[in-house]
Parts: C-alpha cells; structure tokens; sequence
C-alpha cells in the first residue's frame, strides 16, 4: 500500500462531506432520499444518495446513510458515510462474530455486524420517489461515481475518495476493499474514528492494496479500540495515524469521538472547535 505521508489539511478537506451527510440525516432520519444535502461543499453536485439497513432494533428499515459526489478540480467523485447518531452504547449491541467477507478473494473475516450494513447497500438517484434495494455495494457505487464520465474516459483514471467516521469509517474500509478487488477503481480511504473492522487476514488483505489509505484516529477515542475480543482475532488495517485531543479539548466519551474534535486537532487554525467541547 503506497505510503505518502500524511497531510491534516488533505484529511480536514473531507471532513465537511462527511457532517453533511450526518446533519442531513440528525436533521430528519425520516428522509430515506433527500434530493439535495444541505452544507455539502461546494463546487460538488450530487450524483446519488446511500441507503443500507439498520440490523438494531426492533425494527429493519432503509435509512439514508451517505451519498456520492463529484466536483473539484481536478475532478474527483467523493463517497461519504456518516457515522452513528445514537450514544455510546450503540456500539455495546453491535453483532461482533468474525464472519468471511465474501466480495473478496481471500478476504479473510470481518465483524458480523459491519458485513450486514453494508451488504445492504443501494443507491438512489437525488429525490427519486422509491426505495432502493440491496445490490453489489462495490457495483452500485462504482456506476455511480462514472456515471457523469465522458465517453470513453477510463474509469480507473478518476480520482475517486471513500471517507466516513465511525461505523461510517469501518463501512468505507470495507468498500475501499470490495471496490480494489472488483471494479477498476482505485479509491483513496481516508477515515476517522474507525473501529478495528477484521481479522489479522482482512488487514493483510487491505494493507497489499494499491492505493491511500489513511485511519486517522484518536489516541483517547475509545472507539477505534472496539471490538477487544480475549484472544485478540480483531486488528487494525494499516496506515494509521494517530492524533491526541488531551488538552486540547474537553475529554469525555463523545468529545474525544466527535468528528469535530478530529478536525480541530489536525487543523487547529482553520477549524473551530465546537463550543461544547472547549
């Protein structure tokens, strides 16, 4: 895997994509497919929105959970994956047995509970009144993300960024995999706040990938710890890089887990630190 070293104000140009996927969705969960996503930023139109299924809960249902983008210069199709908008405890309910990640040649196994959200993923066209369906999630975005492609333009030449925090980022890890492995795309992952998401052979799987990849985390975030398991079977993917927001920011559970927090702490002059947490 190429190991450019890492620039925060690259990793702080992404953030922005993913807080408007999680407002759009704090802002009314209700909107499975929202024809416009607020605060997106700009000179980026939105070519498709993501849909996946929640597992927790009494119910099941499709709920709106990031969207692809493109814009930029040079241009660049961006897929951003919100992460969970309930408290910490969410993470104490998730589905952690090790199962195969089938999309990929010896994929080794991945959390069971990260594998059934994304394998529900659909996309939608902006405001399309229906409801997507469950497809090849490396599929449905890689269409997406060529969809305004001039004739003829090879897929594998567009930049292509996948970047999500917390489940979000552990979603984007897996489809950075599935998208490598699948598709001619060669998508950088940039994350944050990511949860450990497979085996020892998952993370050696997506450390021989030939693109970026940076797992931006923070020392005091107790997420990108999970799951801890006795013997040890989850690991880290490669590439990470680590950032402290002790004296920095106020420490609590979902300060040292805000997105926020993340940004102002790889780039303290351009990104105000959110009042609740100063």
């Amino acid at each position: 895997m190429p190991t450019d070293t890492m620039n925060p104000a690259t990793a702080v140009t992404y953030g922005p994509f993913i807080q408007a996927a999680e407002a759009q969705y704090s802002s009314n969960p209700s909107v499975v497919n929202p024809a416009t996503i607020t605060n997106m930023p700009a000179g980026y139109t939105l070519v498709r929105t993501i849909q996946m299924t929640d597992f927790l809960g009494p119910e099941q249902s499709r709920v709106f959970y990031g969207y692809v983008a493109v814009g930029g210069d040079p241009r660049t199709a961006v897929v951003a994956l919100r992460g969970t908008e309930s408290t910490m405890e969410w993470w104490d309910d998730f589905h952690w047995d090790l199962v195969p990640f089938t999309q990929v040649p010896d994929g080794g196994k991945v959390a069971e509970g990260f594998y059934d959200v994304y394998k529900s993923i659909g996309t939608m066209a902006p405001g399309q009144e229906a409801t997507s369906a469950p497809g090849a999630a490396a599929a449905e975005v890689a269409q997406a993300a060529t969809s305004g492609l001039a004739a003829g333009l090879d897929p594998a030449s567009l930049p292509l960024v996948v970047t999500g925090h917390s489940l979000g980022g552990a979603l984007a890890t897996l489809l950075v995999t599935d998208l490598n492995a699948t598709t001619a795309l060669k998508p950088q992952a940039w994350t944050f706040a990511s949860p450990k998401v497979g085996d020892a052979t998952f993370a050696a799987r997506y450390g021989g990938l030939s693109t970026v990849s940076w797992r931006i985390y923070n020392q005091v975030d107790v997420v990108p710890r999970f799951p801890v398991d006795v013997s040890d079977s989850y690991q880290p993917v490669t590439t990470g890089y680590a950032i402290n927001s002790l004296g920095k920011a106020k420490w609590s559970l979902s300060c040292a887990h805000s997105l926020n927090t993340y940004m102002h702490v790889l780039s303290p002059a351009t990104v105000p630190l959110d009042q609740a947490c100063s």
